[in-house]
């Protein structure tokens, strides 16, 4: 485990952006996680493609708390908004923001599951979102993930999207996830 301040890694992830990732990952869990965001975003379905192929994963960085001495994770994303995330106000569609909210929180809780060891399948149990600002479609916006708990039967993370292009907070979010049951058949 490390404290926050040691010195990051940089390694060139799939979407030909550098990530950096915090020195306590080992070279075959910073694939593991660059693999996991790849097959994610750009691999196969459709849904939403457009959008979630252009995110860059820019920092991975696994932590002690301090507060409680448990491994916890920080996961940011970018990606450049275009024409096609908007609504019809010309500002980032919500259901947009609720989409890149959902992938990115979900790898970060992925990459905890990575760095800590464990299984790593999870899926939605709630996702609390407060719209702060719009986001024009143009706008560089930073997706900054923080895992705030991750125990055996639910993780979750906070969320914030930020609008960097005119520094204004777009939204917060809770994802709560859980393991999927077993299907009754």
């Amino acid at each position: 485990m490390e404290s926050r301040s040691s010195s990051p890694t940089a390694t060139a992830s799939p979407a030909h952006t550098t990530t950096v990732f915090s020195d306590s990952l080992s070279v075959q869990q910073r694939k593991a996680i660059q693999d996991y965001t790849e097959v994610i975003l750009r691999g196969s379905g459709e849904f939403a493609k457009s959008v979630g192929s252009r995110l860059e994963l820019r920092e991975v960085s696994v932590f002690e708390r301090p507060e409680d001495g448990k491994l916890h994770a920080e996961v940011v994303f970018e990606l450049d908004g275009s024409y096609d995330m908007s609504n019809s106000a010309r500002n980032v569609h919500g259901g947009c923001i609720m989409f890149l909210i959902d992938v990115c929180s979900s790898i970060t809780l992925v990459a905890l599951s990575i760095a800590m060891k464990k299984e790593g399948y999870y899926v939605s149990q709630a996702l609390t979102t407060v719209f702060h600002s719009p986001a024009p479609p143009d706008a560089r916006l930073r997706i900054t993930n923080k895992t705030t708990s991750f125990g055996t039967r639910t993780v979750s993370a906070r969320i914030e999207v930020w609008d960097l292009t005119n520094r204004r907070l777009v939204a917060t979010a809770v994802h709560n996830q859980m393991h999927p049951s077993q299907p009754k058949l």
